[in-house]
């Protein structure tokens, strides 16, 4: 039986990640760090893909891997650059309503429950999407909202590839190894080779390592594994829980300061996610 805690864990680490990211980006470009994460996590997921087998599906996850985590993460890291993680992450996860329409096109049945905990979530996201002192960075926010859009499009694309039977080590492999390839040919045809910063430590690229390969990795593969279960349209409700968890981690490690506003938006989404499991 499906615990909706499965989707619960992705939902922890994607709230962290985006924290790190960053500090990160005050000395990587946000193309150099985004092919640095997809490279580092393709390599380890490879030997598990390789033993389990590829299949038909896995031309789908190729596509996902191409568009959300090469553009749509893209995206989002230069939301996450100009705005914080507080206001990014709310924001992009704006792709949460855009999947309860789309879940359509993928063979999913969506509950009437779903469009009103996704509008729940909106909601919050767009409280949460004011900024800590009440006024929105149209900059940032714009990156963000068009991460959402490539996003809802690569998301869908993971459940057409475990409908067509994809492991979902095989899935996660493709799509990090499609986004490393389409990041190295954008990172040689602008000449961003040059800004790889100077004195990288040894330590520095392990910390990086750490947060690419939960994020990318184990992350990953619990998301997948809940669509597979699920679907995507309930998994990305439960998975929205992560903008009020970055509020909160943000702050608590002294990162961010998150304010009233911020938490009352996080309270809707997590209303929204009661009302998404125990309808």
């Amino acid at each position: 039986m499906f615990s909706p805690a499965i989707a619960l864990i992705p939902a922890v680490i994607w709230a962290f990640s985006p924290i790190y990211y960053r500090g990160f980006m005050r000395r990587f470009d946000f193309l150099l760090l985004n092919l640095l994460r997809t490279s580092m996590a393709s390599l380890v997921l490879l030997i598990p893909a390789v033993v389990v087998g590829f299949g038909v599906g896995d031309v789908y996850a190729l596509i996902s891997g191409a568009t959300t985590l090469a553009v749509g993460d893209s995206l989002y890291l230069l939301s996450v650059k100009e705005t914080g993680a507080s206001v990014a992450a709310p924001v992009v996860y704006t792709y949460v309503l855009l999947v309860q329409l789309t879940a359509y096109s993928v063979g999913e049945a969506v509950p009437v429950y779903n469009y009103v905990a996704a509008a729940m979530v909106l909601l919050g996201i767009f409280t949460l999407s004011r900024g800590a002192r009440g006024a929105a960075r149209a900059k940032g926010i714009g990156f963000g909202l068009a991460a959402a859009l490539v996003w809802t499009v690569g998301q869908d694309l993971i459940k057409v590839a475990t409908n067509a039977g994809g492991n979902l080590f095989a899935i996660a492999f493709c799509r990090d190894a499609a986004a490393a390839a389409a990041l190295g040919c954008a990172v040689l045809a602008t000449g961003r080779t040059r800004l790889w910063p100077r004195g990288v430590t040894a330590r520095e690229l392990g910390f990086i390592a750490l947060v690419a390969l939960t994020d990318l990795a184990v992350g990953s593969l619990f998301y997948i594994y809940s669509v597979s279960l699920v679907g995507i349209a309930l998994t990305v409700i439960l998975t929205s829980l992560s903008p009020f968890l970055t509020q909160v981690f943000s702050r608590l490690l002294g990162k961010e300061t998150p304010t009233l506003r911020d938490y009352a938006g996080g309270a809707m989404i997590v209303a929204a996610l009661v009302l998404a499991v125990v309808r």
